[in-house]
């Protein structure tokens, strides 16, 4: 699992950063901007985990940093509802229960400190995780964000709440296929434009959200045809 830090401002952040990932066993950090952010401040925070700001990799663009990776996890603050649905999220403990079932590389996004992820961000991420807070101060600092979301990934690996099944899970290949022929199948629908939009986010993240197993995609992929 890769931590990426999109536009990250203050390198005491970055450096805190480094050093929970340490803690809690995550070792790729992929960072979206300028080598700078490195500063003496970011390596002093990092305490013992200076290797990992030292291997860290910039990408000039959010779509550099993400190509590689099968499973994209953005962050949040800002929570939607049905006003909002393109960010309705999950919570850390619902990720952790769920994300080791998926193969290939993941990569987990944390935004910038005072602006977040944009939506055209977030639109490329295939799941949304917010962290439950109080409504007097719901956001959190970038540093305590990570820390809390990568204890939870932790705990529920060394407590080993997954089990190994034997479904093949759907790949991505399967996944983007199965997206495809749903906004196929929008497409062809006598309904506003912003409407078939909507659709196609909506049903990227049920997809994205449930997990599913290659036979449920193929089977639904046979339905849309």
């Amino acid at each position: 699992m890769i931590v990426i830090l999109v536009n990250p401002k203050y390198g005491g952040n970055v450096g805190s950063v480094a050093r929970v990932m340490k803690n809690f066993g995550f070792k790729e950090l992929r960072i979206v901007g300028s080598r700078d952010i490195i500063n003496d401040e970011a390596k002093m925070m990092a305490m013992h985990a200076k290797e990992i700001l030292e291997k860290a990799k910039f990408y000039e663009t959010f779509d550099e940093a993400i190509k590689d990776l099968d499973f994209i996890i953005a962050t949040s603050g800002a929570r939607g509802g049905d006003r909002n649905l393109k960010r309705v999220p999950i919570t850390p403990r619902e990720l952790a229960n769920k994300v080791f079932e998926v193969k290939g590389k993941i990569g987990l996004v944390f935004g910038r400190e005072d602006d977040g992820l944009y939506n055209e961000e977030l639109d490329k991420c295939d799941l949304l995780v917010s962290i439950p807070t109080s409504d007097e101060y719901p956001i959190m600092n970038l540093s305590h964000a990570v820390a809390v979301i990568l204890y939870e990934l932790y705990i529920s690996k060394v407590e080993n709440k997954f089990q190994d099944i034997n479904i093949r899970e759907a790949s991505k290949e399967d996944k983007e296929l199965l997206i495809k022929k749903f906004n196929e199948f929008i497409d062809k629908k006598d309904i506003p434009e912003h409407k078939k939009e909507l659709c196609k986010i909506i049903f990227k993240r049920l997809v994205n959200r449930a997990f599913i197993t290659g036979k449920e995609a193929w089977t639904l992929m046979s339905a849309f045809k």
